[in-house]
């Protein structure tokens, strides 16, 4: 009981710490777009697979160079095979060599995907952020680093569904055949960093543009990360979606039907069991992005700090 007092007796104090310094407290919004770069992407930005993005923040300045941000984001990304086969790119599938263009054709891939991110950012000011006045106009240009978690829910599209490809383990995890393989968590682990820049506009506002990249600790943000599993291993465990899903090469065959009940007796598919369904050479790991333009509001009691003119 004592330690639960002792503990309400600080988080009074620093409440109370707060409003006293109340001009160090901002809120805002940003509203801008997102983006991912990872194995639907061939590991660089695509424009045209942009999102819109939002936040909300609480930002609580310690000294006129640092502050701590709290973080709040949406954003959706996502990537297609088919923005990808005009990349000239080699690739080795049993021993014969394909394009670029023949590995994204016959891949034939793509995904969408929500997130929620909250984290929290440590800041640092390349120039003073004047606190003990408001007549100052301060143009801030700032860097960030944080940590964070995110939540995420891969997803493409069959015939007229929705379909969230987590669940069908389309790469054969979660399976007795392959017990190492577990499947991926869809809350993850993102390490934001950044940079920006604000201005003053008046006693209480600050307008500015914000961009960061998220590294991850995920492989999965678009479900796409090793090797195509056994066939009828994922018909096993997820039904004829998930044999569909794992290896969309039949849908390039003119004379595919979908809606047969056992594919692997009906379809073509290209890919076998260990063929790469993942070539990426660079990063190991997923990364999104998030960039827009803020505007913040500093929170201030007229009884106290009058500002000075």
């Amino acid at each position: 009981m004592d330690k639960f007092k002792s503990q309400y007796i600080l988080v009074v104090f620093i409440l109370i710490g707060l409003i006293a310094n109340a001009q160090r407290v901002e809120v805002g919004l940003m509203i801008g777009g997102s983006n991912y770069l990872g194995d639907l992407s061939n590991e660089k930005i695509l424009m045209k697979e942009t999102h819109f993005s939002g936040s909300i923040f609480g930002r609580y300045n310690f000294s006129p160079k640092f502050a701590m941000k709290g973080y709040f984001g949406y954003g959706k990304v996502s990537g297609d095979d088919k923005n990808l086969i005009s990349e000239k790119r080699d690739y080795l599938l049993k021993g014969v060599k394909m394009t670029g263009f023949e590995f994204n054709k016959y891949r034939n891939l793509n995904f969408y995907s929500d997130i929620y991110e909250f984290s929290l950012h440590a800041e640092y000011n390349f120039l003073k952020n004047e606190l003990s006045t408001y007549k100052a106009r301060p143009f801030l240009p700032y860097v960030f680093i944080g940590l964070g978690i995110f939540n995420f829910n891969p997803k493409s599209n069959f015939g007229n569904n929705t379909v969230e490809l987590q669940p069908l383990a389309t790469e054969g995890q979660g399976s007795t055949t392959y017990n190492e393989m577990k499947k991926y968590s869809l809350t993850a682990v993102c390490l934001p960093m950044g940079i920006g820049f604000r201005q003053k506009i008046g006693d209480d506002f600050f307008i500015g543009v914000e961009g960061g990249v998220r590294f991850t600790n995920t492989n999965y943000l678009d479900d796409v990360g090793g090797k195509y599993g056994s066939g009828s291993v994922i018909f096993g465990a997820s039904g004829k979606t998930g044999v569909l899903m794992a290896d969309r090469s039949w849908e390039l065959n003119p004379n595919s039907n979908p809606s047969t009940e056992n594919p692997l007796a009906t379809e073509t598919f290209i890919f076998n069991e260990d063929d790469k369904r993942s070539d990426r050479t660079l990063n190991k790991t997923d990364m999104y992005f998030m960039a827009g333009i803020t505007l913040s509001y500093t929170i201030r009691f007229r009884g106290q700090g009058c500002p000075t003119f």
